[in-house]
């Protein structure tokens, strides 16, 4: 079966490290003008949501970073295997990068987008979000290329 194939350990690893990513890219790097343009006044929001809420949340995304990395890590395994199916390389990692900026477009884009679109946050927020994303799914593919 596919979900046997996969290396949970890695997907602990880059579930945790996908959080740590975010808290820096977005926290720390890119704290002031994404905070500012994302949520607005900080103080109201962090005054007006309960602390059982904040934790409801970051439980949320935590569940979501390791079914992220599971979904990774089975596309990472269908591409490497079709390679021999479809004719091109699965076993060369300039390859799979390319696969995973597939990926990361085709999966990520419509929800940053979706911010300027529908929610009408700033290019900022796309921008960031995005850039975030490309990141997270590069780190991804590393440590399942190489954790073995």
């Amino acid at each position: 079966m596919l979900l046997s194939s996969i290396n949970y350990w890695a997907v602990l690893v880059t579930g945790i490290l996908s959080l740590v990513l975010g808290f820096l890219w977005m926290a720390v790097l890119w704290a002031k003008p994404y905070q500012r343009r994302m949520y607005g006044n900080m103080n109201q929001t962090d005054s007006t949501v309960s602390t059982s809420v904040k934790i409801q949340s970051f439980v949320l995304y935590i569940l979501v970073s390791f079914v992220t990395s599971i979904a990774f890590a089975v596309c990472l395994e269908l591409w490497k295997a079709g390679g021999q199916a479809f004719a091109y390389d699965g076993e060369r990692l300039s390859n799979a990068f390319w696969f995973t900026m597939l990926l990361a477009a085709g999966y990520t884009l419509p929800f940053t987008i979706g911010k300027k679109v529908w929610q009408f946050k700033s290019w900022i927020v796309v921008a960031v979000d995005t850039s975030y994303e490309i990141v997270r799914f590069t780190m991804l593919l590393l440590i399942f290329w190489y954790w073995v």
